[in-house]
């Protein structure tokens, strides 16, 4: 087995956290949707990271999954939130690219570029985890559909042009679409979503009052959960892997920490409690990534991943935020300050347990692929 890394992957790795140690580290203390870091991220669109998914053709990277996932890793060591908003554009674009028209296409081609934005509405305030029990409609007219419902947490939703927008389509049998649906558009109000994290995610409320919509608006012919269930067998490594970008940020700056801050007159690294402590999450970070970049690599063999994909998604982001705690408690009295900002890195990180699944949810996956569905509680 071959766990080294290529010369790409390698110069792709440097070129990103170089980018993220001068830039983001500490910089992101003031960030949050009023004051976002246009600059910031219009230079990492510049270097490629609404493109990962993409091909050439419409100005991507056509990264494989592994390659991509070190753009993640990379991008959470400096800030989940802006991680977090990068790897939802890409979802949404990828899914829109590979099912939509030559017209939603060109959507695309200005998304990849930064001059629009897109964010993927799939959840619904009484469905999260049962995300295919949908009650925005999409009713189909003479020359369109009606839409109406609503969308809740949605990653991008205050600073988005376009959404696509997942909902159920009435008068058909397999009935759950994708819309490409402009935010403009008459009878759709956004409003901010607060929460304890992530302050520049732009996460948001989308509202739909008898929205008018195009035939042309409807992508693919395809049953919309299934298209983004596909995705999510990647996406829920991505997550993983940007959530353990944070942890390992946090375990680089309590290393330095404890060699510098001094008590009874010796260094704190030089104390066995501090050295085991680090040594165990170091040990339970690197355990995690490996699983996650297992995953990912069978995506990019064409292996089934679905099991393991579910595994790292429940596992990576408690270890980080486990990991990012004991950081926390190991600079002490400074660490609960907001002198070092792993604070905030600890809110950023609570909020992946729930993103694309809570564990709960993921455990139910692994314990479907391996007793099988008839051992399901739920008939789905």
């Amino acid at each position: 087995m071959e766990f080294g890394l290529t010369n790409t992957q390698q110069m792709i790795q440097s070129q990103i956290r170089d980018y993220v140690i001068e830039h983001v580290l500490g910089e992101n203390l003031e960030w949050d949707d009023v004051d976002f870091p246009h600059d910031v991220y219009n230079d990492l669109i510049e270097m490629g990271v609404l493109g990962l998914h993409l091909p050439e053709e419409a100005g991507g990277e056509d990264f494989d999954p592994v390659t991509a996932g070190i753009v993640y890793e990379e991008l959470g060591r400096g800030d989940v939130g802006l991680a977090m908003l990068a790897l939802s554009e890409n979802l949404a674009t990828k899914i829109v690219w590979e099912y939509g028209d030559e017209t939603h296409q060109d959507v695309v081609k200005r998304i990849s570029s930064g001059d629009d934005h897109i964010c993927f509405a799939l959840t619904e305030p009484g469905q999260g985890s049962d995300a295919q029990n949908l009650d925005t409609t999409a009713e189909p007219t003479g020359n369109g559909f009606v839409l109406s419902g609503e969308k809740t947490a949605i990653t991008g939703a205050t600073l988005a042009d376009y959404c696509l927008l997942i909902a159920r389509e009435t008068g058909s049998t397999d009935d759950i679409r994708g819309y490409l649906v402009p935010l403009d558009t008459d009878g759709i109000e956004v409003q901010p979503y607060d929460g304890a994290g992530c302050e520049v995610s732009g996460w948001g409320q989308i509202f739909l009052d008898d929205v008018e919509l195009p035939a042309s608006a409807r992508i693919g012919d395809e049953n919309a959960f299934k298209m983004a269930m596909r995705t999510f067998d990647q996406s829920r490594a991505w997550i993983a892997l940007y959530t353990l970008g944070a942890a390992q940020q946090s375990l680089d700056e309590t290393a330095t920490y404890l060699t510098e801050r001094e008590a009874m007159g010796n260094p704190l690294a030089s104390y066995q409690g501090p050295q085991f402590e680090h040594a165990e999450w170091q040990t339970r970070v690197d355990a995690a990534r490996l699983k996650a970049y297992e995953t990912l690599w069978k995506a990019g063999q064409g292996e089934p991943h679905t099991k393991d994909a579910a595994m790292t998604k429940w596992y990576a982001p408690e270890v980080a935020v486990d990991t990012v705690r004991a950081c926390l408690v190991l600079h002490g009295h400074y660490g609960y300050s907001d002198d070092f900002g792993i604070g905030k890195r600890l809110q950023d990180v609570l909020g992946q347990q729930i993103a694309d699944g809570t564990p709960h949810v993921q455990k139910l996956i692994v314990a479907r692929e391996t007793f099988g569905r008839e051992y399901l509680s739920y008939n789905r």
